[in-house]
């Protein structure tokens, strides 16, 4: 049983077609799982952000009371004069 150059070529083509499927199936659930794990890492990085941002906050909140009060005193000691 001899196979011709162009049954084998034919065979060659049939098995790369069904590879390049099989690499295509494969490829959509890789993108399907890196959705998400993007996902997740989007909501760890706000959560995150959110932990940092909070005494940044407070930090600033404190900061412009303390200017506020020291001004307030400074107009106070500048009208007893």
């Amino acid at each position: 049983m001899s196979f011709s150059f162009d049954q084998i070529l034919a065979g060659l083509e049939i098995a790369i077609a069904v590879m390049i499927i099989v690499i295509l199936y494969h490829g959509l659930f890789i993108a399907v799982d890196l959705r998400r794990i993007l996902r997740r890492v989007d909501s760890v990085t706000k959560q995150v952000e959110s932990m940092i941002m909070k005494p940044i906050s407070v930090a600033d909140s404190v900061l412009s009371w303390l200017l506020d009060y020291i001004e307030e005193d400074k107009k106070k000691k500048g009208k007893k004069k």
